[in-house]
């Protein structure tokens, strides 16, 4: 034992106020109590001088420190990776990265012989779980995954009475695990570190760098917009990684399920989306040198609402030489393709009306296909396809600024004769303010004056090139709706304050002349400033709907801040026209996301129940089940948190499609129908999906532990510098004991103070 001084500021300065406290004492107090009898002065001195003597014990900060043997044998620890995707030959001489592994260790058996002398020397096996490889490890390496940070947060809890002297990692390096398994390595390490304070030496085996193994081509991302709407180009983006097959030529597709004739809980046969002008289905292209992952977009028509299974896949057009492994060539995931996609056939000259409904694409339920027809004499040159006009091509067609000849083709076809087919099936039709449209366009002559809810005359029909002020207005016009259009569906800006919202807009820059073509039109809007001006006309003929908007400036709404109305109003217009407006969803809902897991993964399960006003219903019961792949129905007990209840599913081991059925009771009735869903696990192997090595996290694994990376060439150095430098047998434990940062002291100090106080009350001196 020795004692130890640590002063709070230098020794000279901590030196100096000491003494000038003792001095203070000695100088100032004893003429203060001189009148007092000997022994009284006596203790008071005595009471003062010992309290400033504390104070100076808590300036110099003694401590006590004691030294003893630490008996505890000491021992080192090698985990050596046994996971499948040490078996890849990237090692030199075309050894597998365990058998390279392995020779190493063997090359070294005298120095760990050496090691063993003095320290107690731990070989274990690691996959999933730590376990002892015994003195020879087997070449073997059947581990099914690859649990870095789990097996580094077993060893932080042993309790071992041994004392441990570093880890050494054999590994390629790459974490490849799921679920509960799948722990971050860095996390353990940094608490492996914290706690035990010991580092963790890595020795890599294995290259990030597969282009040399062989061709394996794998689909490692796909990404699908989250929102998918029926009858709306859907987006879908996959990462394709292409080991080993520069130069040659790959063929990526999608495909979906084809569920004619599967009930709920039965998965369909995946077929090929065939292409057409709105999506590009399949690509095909060349593998560029010098490249590892190359990102595809595709896209695919979600003709019907439901729940399907999409399939991204990658293959060669070639299919020799073949490849390592065809298990990673496709990923599958589920998307949810909701009613009320509308597909909008938009024809209009370039203006700029145009770039601002362009934006409702924006909207997930919305696709605007525009169709941009040359002005004045090149409109001759347009030549419009029949296809966009076939039954169930578009919901709803708009026209622009364009005359009906645009319509009439070369070889006799009027196109107009075939879209006044689609309103009568129940397409809609609206047509918006221009210049050579509506009667001035020609319209009144086409079948479209029947449908149209404007009045119309052949009169006013212009050659190209004229116009008439009687058909136009070109003041500004400030748009309102009528009594009627303030109830209207298309019309509802605001839930509160609906007109007042209207106000607030900035007016229309001119619009056509027009007059309802009867009496059972529905004019919904009209010009605030102009007496007798209609705007917005609404009609519905046969199954289908029209419109007729005579203002083309919308467009001022975006630019004065106000294009959230823009939107509204105009999606709410197409909604309307393709008697979409009163869609809702069902009472009962089940969602999972993601849709995709790992083997072995827990799975988060949100489900409810809402009435007819969509609000939640929160006394709800609800009965949940799991049916597996292999039919097997499992019941889940449902928790709530607030508003939300949940559950969570921990068995989905095996591959395949796991179906979530979910009912709801309210005071012992049913509420709505069952709802249903799925999510997949997928039947990836994550071990040899891509067996690349990870030499970055290998440095990060050492660089949080205080350590350096080991290569295997110079792996016997690091053993002889371990065995000369770095070990010994006993270990000096010094403990330090501190005795001015505690009660004591206080205490001390405080009965000083008080007895000398009390000593003073007795001789009447306070």
């Amino acid at each position: 034992m020795k004692v130890a001084l640590d002063p709070v500021w230098s020794w000279p300065l901590a030196l100096l106020v000491s003494a000038g406290l003792i001095a203070l004492v000695l100088i100032t107090y004893p003429p203060r109590v001189r009148a007092l009898p000997a022994p009284t002065r006596r203790l008071l001195i005595l009471l003062r001088l010992l309290s400033a003597l504390a104070l100076v014990v808590g300036i110099l900060r003694p401590a006590l420190i004691y030294t003893e043997k630490d008996e505890r044998g000491a021992q080192l620890i090698v985990l050596l990776d046994q996971s499948r995707s040490m078996n890849t030959p990237d090692a030199p001489g075309g050894l597998s990265r365990r058998e390279a592994l392995v020779r190493l260790l063997g090359d070294n058996q005298e120095r760990l012989d050496s090691l063993r002398k003095t320290i107690d020397l731990r070989l274990l096996d690691f996959a999933a779980e730590l376990t002892p490889a015994g003195e020879t490890p087997a070449v073997e390496a059947d581990g099914p995954i690859t649990a870095i940070g789990k097996v580094i947060d077993e060893l932080r809890a042993e309790e071992d009475a041994k004392r441990l002297l570093g880890v050494i990692l054999m590994s390629d390096g790459a974490q490849r695990a799921a679920g509960e398994d799948d722990v971050d390595p860095r996390a353990a390490a940094r608490r492996f570190a914290e706690q035990r304070g010991v580092a963790i030496y890595p020795v890599l085996f294995g290259s990030s760098d597969l282009s040399g193994v062989g061709l394996d081509l794998a689909v490692e991302d796909l990404t699908v917009d989250p929102l998918p709407f029926e009858r709306k180009t859907v987006p879908v983006r996959g990462q394709v990684r292409v080991t080993g097959a520069a130069g040659r030529s790959v063929k990526v597709r999608l495909l979906i399920e084809d569920r004619t004739g599967k009930s709920t809980g039965e998965s369909g046969t995946l077929v090929e989306i065939p292409v057409t002008p709105e999506a590009r289905s399949v690509r095909e292209f060349v593998v560029p040198a010098g490249v590892s992952t190359v990102p595809v977009d595709l896209s695919f028509v979600a003709e019907q609402a439901g729940e399907y299974k999409l399939a991204f896949e990658v293959q060669p057009v070639d299919p020799e030489p073949r490849e390592l492994k065809v298990a990673n060539n496709r990923m599958e995931t589920l998307i949810n393709v909701r009613k009320g996609g509308l597909k909008v056939a938009y024809f209009d000259i370039a203006r700029v009306e145009a770039k601002f409904l362009k934006r409702l694409n924006e909207n997930a339920k919305v696709q605007l296909d525009h169709f941009v027809i040359l002005p004045g004499p090149r409109q001759a040159q347009v030549a419009l396809d029949p296809k966009w006009f076939e039954r169930g091509a578009y919901d709803v067609y708009i026209i622009g600024d364009v005359p009906a000849s645009v319509f009439r083709r070369a070889d006799n076809i009027n196109l107009l004769d075939r879209l006044a087919d689609r309103v009568n099936d129940g397409a809609g039709l609206l047509m918006i303010g221009g210049l050579t449209n509506f009667g001035a366009g020609g319209y009144a002559q086409t079948r479209l004056v029947d449908l149209l809810p404007v009045a119309m005359s052949a009169s006013e029909t212009l050659r190209p090139g004229q116009r008439s002020p009687d058909q136009h207005l070109d003041s500004d016009l400030q748009i309102v709706p009528t009594p009627d259009g303030l109830q209207h569906f298309v019309m509802q800006l605001s839930v509160s304050g609906n007109d007042a919202a209207w106000k607030q807009l900035p007016p229309l820059s001119g619009a056509n002349r027009l007059k309802a073509r009867g009496g059972f039109v529905d004019v919904l809007a009209r010009a605030g400033n102009a007496e007798g001006v209609d705007l917005l006309f609404a009609n519905a003929v046969g199954r289908g709907r029209t419109m007729a908007f005579a203002g083309d400036s919308t467009w001022k709404w975006h630019l004065r801040g106000h294009g959230q109305m823009h939107q509204r109003f105009w999606e709410q217009m197409l909604l309307w026209l393709a008697r979409k407006e009163l869609e809702s969803d069902q009472p009962v809902w089940v969602s999972v996301e993601p849709r995709n897991f790992a083997p072995r993964s827990r799975v988060p399960i949100r489900f409810g129940a809402q009435n007819a006003e969509k609000q939640p219903i929160a006394d709800a019961q609800f009965q949940v089940e799991i049916v597996t792949p292999q039919g097997e129905r499992r019941p889940l007990t449902p928790q709530r948190a607030g508003e939300e209840s949940f559950a969570e599913f921990s068995g989905a081991n095996e591959p395949g499609d796991y179906w979530v059925n979910v009912s709801a009771t309210q005071n012992g009735r049913a509420v709505g129908l069952p709802a249903s869903t799925r999510f997949i696990v997928d039947a990836r192997d994550p071990e040899l999906d891509n067996p690349a090595a990870d030499p970055d996290l290998m440095r990060e694994l050492a660089a949080l532990t205080g350590a350096a990376t080991v290569t295997p060439e110079s792996f016997g150095e690091f053993l002889d510098r371990m065995t000369t430098e770095g070990i010994a047998a006993e270990l000096l434990r010094h403990t330090t004991t501190t005795l001015w940062d505690g009660w004591p002291l206080l205490l001390t100090f405080a009965l000083l103070l008080i007895a000398e106080w009390f000593v003073r009350k007795r001789r009447g001196l306070v």
